[in-house]
Formats: structure tokens, sequence, C-alpha cells
């Protein structure tokens, strides 16, 4: 039982007197919660706590900014251990994604590297070069062939963009071209070609060869830029009827996806023309006689293309010019006027005779001259057919295998790449020396052929001309083997494209053939209804006649089949590979 509560309190009276009612001297009133003056807004420490949110709000006093007020908020909310803790969730999380971040760069670098390592083995630049150079030699070279880099369409804004800076850089005098020297007194310049070419013969072979691709291929794209503009202040180029401008009043609406306008004001020819390149490459001193006689032929062939059938001519004069000055007996080779080859049995032609003969019988065949195209290619595959074979020695090697489609051996090969150094082939032959029967050339001996048949189909002979095609189609896939088979010759080979228009050619013929013999098979048969004897005798002979032809056709139908991965490219890029890209 616990003892009754004393009546004294627990603090003993001598002690409450020592405790005094004030706070440091100051005497002190408590408040209740619910009040609280204006003036003091924080009780003293030993008072009772004040708790705003008990306390009545005063009307006339100010609210405090919302800044300040979500600061105290906060504050009040996050503690040191919530803020540690969120420091280190943050630091954490950013020095993750930096690495992460650096991670793929490094990866993207090493992609970059090895790509451009596969384009330097297949395109080899010349190593004297800096590595800007280089760089751009090799990606236009890349970019003109989709197919070798997993693309659809060749990019030829991009093609001239990179050969632009590089011709610029060659041409430097106090850069990259050091040692280049202008003809002439400070060169000439041609109205409406531009300024001629540099003396480039002190610089090395492989110099002056790069300088010819980065001309050649600035040419090609040139030629299929024409009517294109290039909007500088946006960096994009497309057709010009897409400007909107003055002088296009109704352009064309731009394509789903382009979010961007050509404006007239800002746009400017996106490639000079292509005499530009193909006169400068004519006039430089130091290219040998097979460039400038390329970039004849193919200047040539532009004029042909656009219409100017007499400059054409003339080109093709020039081409013979060129081809004659390398070769001493020329004279005693070939009709320097009219190309035909003399064939005498003594004197062999170069590589470069055959080749301008050979364009000027396709320029006479374009023009209608069908006797004199056909007496000139007649001639050049005599030629062909009395070239001596090579010595031993001098058989040209096997073209490489291709590629192979596993993801362990070319995965293999990329790495290899790397470490394996690139060697910049040899200078190639001028052309000036008769050429050897090799399986390469038997493949210009397969078109020949298909010239000459489709010439003769065309002019004379159906039967004769039907059988030259056949002829040449055989010796262009006779070749391909020789040279391999599939394995060795890819859809952009010589003998290949012989071979697809041969036997596209033989298709032709044959469904005129058929064609012909319905029409001549119904024909036999109205007559027979009305003739007294010998009616139905021809009848079937017509019929005969019209059962060979489609037994051929389907034979012929049967040799595309077989034939298909030799001349048709994989994944249909044959087809997209020689267009062109819009609003680059």
């Amino acid at each position: 039982m616990l003892p009754p509560r004393s009546a004294v309190g627990r603090i003993p009276g001598s002690l409450q007197l020592l405790r005094s009612s004030t706070h440091h001297g100051f005497p002190h009133q408590f408040r209740p919660f619910t009040n609280r003056s204006r003036l003091l807004l924080v009780s003293p420490p030993l008072g009772r706590p004040q708790l705003p949110f008990l306390s009545p709000s005063v009307g006339n006093r100010p609210l405090p900014p919302l800044s300040i007020h979500l600061r105290q908020h906060f504050g009040r909310l996050i503690s040191t251990e919530t803020r540690d803790y969120y420091k280190r969730r943050i630091s954490g999380g950013l020095r993750l994604g930096l690495t992460f971040y650096a991670i793929l760069v490094c990866f993207q670098v090493i992609k970059l590297g090895i790509y451009q390592e596969e384009i330097e083995h297949k395109w080899p630049t010349p190593p004297e070069w800096t590595w800007k150079s280089r760089w751009c030699l090799r990606s236009a070279h890349a970019v003109q062939n989709p197919e070798e880099i997993g693309k659809l369409i060749t990019s030829w804004p991009m093609v001239a963009g990179y050969l632009r800076e590089l011709i610029e850089r060659l041409e430097d005098i106090n850069g990259e071209g050091k040692g280049i020297v202008e003809q002439a007194d400070g060169g000439f310049v041609i109205e409406g070609v531009g300024k001629t070419g540099f003396d480039v013969s002190a610089k090395s072979e492989p110099w002056r060869r790069g300088y010819f691709q980065a001309l050649i291929g600035a040419a090609k794209a040139a030629e299929n830029l024409e009517g294109w503009v290039t909007d500088w202040k946006q960096r994009i180029s497309a057709p010009a009827e897409y400007v909107v401008g003055p002088s296009n009043p109704n352009p064309k609406p731009m394509l789903p996806g382009v979010n961007k306008t050509l404006h007239e004001e800002d746009c400017g020819p996106a490639s000079p023309s292509p005499e530009t390149f193909y006169m400068k490459i004519l006039t430089t001193k130091g290219f040998d006689e097979g460039q400038k006689l390329d970039a004849a032929l193919a200047y040539a062939d532009w004029l042909d293309y656009k219409g100017l059938t007499a400059t054409a001519r003339d080109m093709y004069n020039w081409a013979m010019d060129i081809a004659v000055s390398g070769s001493p007996d020329a004279k005693k080779v070939v009709d320097v006027k009219t190309g035909v080859l003399k064939n005498n049995g003594k004197d062999l032609p170069s590589e470069n005779i055959l080749r301008v003969s050979t364009a000027m019988a396709v320029h006479q065949a374009q023009q209608g001259n069908l006797p004199t195209a056909l007496s000139i290619f007649t001639s050049v595959l005599k030629a062909r057919r009395s070239l001596p074979p090579p010595p031993p020695g001098l058989a040209p090697p096997l073209p490489p295998k291709k590629p192979s489609n596993d993801i362990i051996t070319t995965w293999f090969n990329k790495i290899k790449t790397v470490f394996v150094p690139v060697e910049f082939p040899p200078a190639p032959p001028s052309g000036n020396d008769p050429p050897f029967r090799t399986p390469s050339s038997i493949c210009e001996e397969a078109g020949l052929m298909t010239y000459i048949g489709e010439i003769i189909y065309a002019s004379s002979s159906t039967d004769t001309g039907l059988a030259w095609t056949r002829d040449a189609t055989d010796t262009a896939e006779s070749s391909i083997f020789d040279l391999g088979g599939p394995d060795h010759v890819t859809p952009n080979h010589r003998c290949a494209q012989c071979l697809k228009v041969g036997l596209e050619n033989w298709r032709t013929m044959v469904s005129k053939l058929v064609s012909k013999a319905e029409a001549e098979e119904y024909a036999s048969r109205e007559k027979a209804k009305t003739a007294w004897f010998g009616g139905q005798k021809r009848v079937r002979a017509k019929v005969a006649e019209r059962q060979r032809w489609e037994a051929e056709m389907l034979l012929l139908q049967d040799r595309f089949t077989r034939l298909g991965p030799l001349i048709e490219s994989d994944a249909g890029l044959g087809d997209f590979a020689p267009g062109i890209s819009l609003f680059v």
C-alpha cells in the first residue's frame, strides 16, 4: 500500500525561492500557443515554443516571395542525411553517364577508323599526301561505289564536295601543291571553260595519279549534277525546279520529311561544268597518254549525250591524236581520219589506238552510220584476235574472290585490315604498247561481237546478227569461267556486263522473231482457207518455225536463271546505285 501523498511540494520552499521568474535579469511573461505579437516572433529559449500553424494569420502582414517560401519549405523537408543521399545518387549517375558516353565515343571512333582502313585498302591513296587529302579522296571513291559500302544510291553532292576540297588543297602552291607551276607565264583562260591545267611534272607518279583521280571524279560528279543547285546557307543540294524564287514561280513541293526550303538568293550551281575538269586534264602537263585519253573519251561521250555531234567528233579526233602521239608507227596501223585499223599482219596497234577506234565506231553507230561503224568494229575485232598471248611469267593474276558473308570471317577481315599496311599499287600501263590476248581482252572481243551482231541484225540479216550475238554471249561466259567463275567475277566486271548485254540483245531478237513467226503463221492459216493446194504444208512450216523460236526462248530463259548471280547485282543495288540522291 502506497504511503499517503505529502502535502508538502517536491521542491522545498528554500529552493523555490532560488528559482527566479526572470531570465537574465528580465521579467518574462508566458503567452499561449495561439497568441504571438508581431514584434516578437520567436519565444525565448525557456518559454513555450511558438508553432506558426497554430497562430492565426494576420491579414495585413506581407507574404514572403515564392522563391523564399519554397526554399524555406524544402529546407525544412530535406534533412542533412537526405541531401547527402541525393548528392551521392546524382554524382554516381553523372559518373556512370559520362563513362558510358566516353565508351560510346571510343566505340564510334574505332568504328570510323576501321571503316577508313577498309576503304583505304579498296581505294589506296598516295602515301605522301596529308591525312585530310587522303580522307577526301578515299571517301569520294567510296560514295561513288555505294554497293561496296552498303548504300543504295550515289550522293553526288557529297562526291563533289569531297573532291572540291581536295582539288583546292592539291592546287595550293604554298601548301600541298608545292612544286607545281602554272603554264605559259601564269596560265591562260579558255572562255566558258576556265583556267588551263598546271605543270605537275615535278611531282611523283602517285601524286599525279591521285590528282588525276580527283579531277576525273569531279568531272563525273559534275555530269550527274547538271541542273542542280546548292543552298550554301543551309548546305543542301537539289534540282533547280525545287528552288523558291522569282525565276521559278511554281516550284515543286519538297519531298515528305524535308523541312528545308531552297531560296534562290542563297543558291548557286552545285558544281562547275564538266568541261572545266576535262579540259584541265587535257591541258595539264605531267599526265600520261592513257590518262588524257580517259578524259578525252569521257568528254566526247558527254558531248554525244548532250547532242553536240560536231564538238564530239572533234574530241574523238583529239583523242586519236593523243593515241597516235604515243605510237611511232601509228600511221602504218590505223587510218587516223576514219579509225579503221589496217591489219597488215606486221604492225600491232597499241591499246590506246584500239580504245579510240572502238569509241569512234560507237559514235558512228549512234549517228546512224552503220556501214562505217561495222567496218571499224570488224577491223578492231580482227586486230584483237591477232594479238599475241602473254609470256608465261607475265600472265595477269586472277581477280580477288568476293568477300564472304560469314559474320566471323567478316569481323576477322575488318580487324586484319587495321594491322595490315596498305600498299599503293604500281603505275598502270600508259597504253602506248600493244596489249596481250588475255581472258580480260577476250571480254573486249565479246563486246565487239555484240556490237557487230546488233548492227547486222538491224541492217542486213536477222539470222546472221543473231548468230553473232549467240557467239558473243558464249565468248563472254567462257571468259568469265576462265577468270575463276562467280567466285572472282562480280556483276560490275567487264565480262559480266558484256554477258548481260549479249543475253538481253539475244532475248530481244528472239522475242521479235517469235512475234514475226506468229504473225506469219496466222497469215498462212488465213491463206490456206482459200488455197487450192499446198496451203497446209505452208502452215506446218510456219508452225515449225514458231515452235523453233519459242523453244530457243525457253532455253534462253533457263540460261538467264542459271547465270542470274553473274549478271544481277545483290539485293537490287544495280538498279539504284547509278542514281542520284535528292536533297543532300
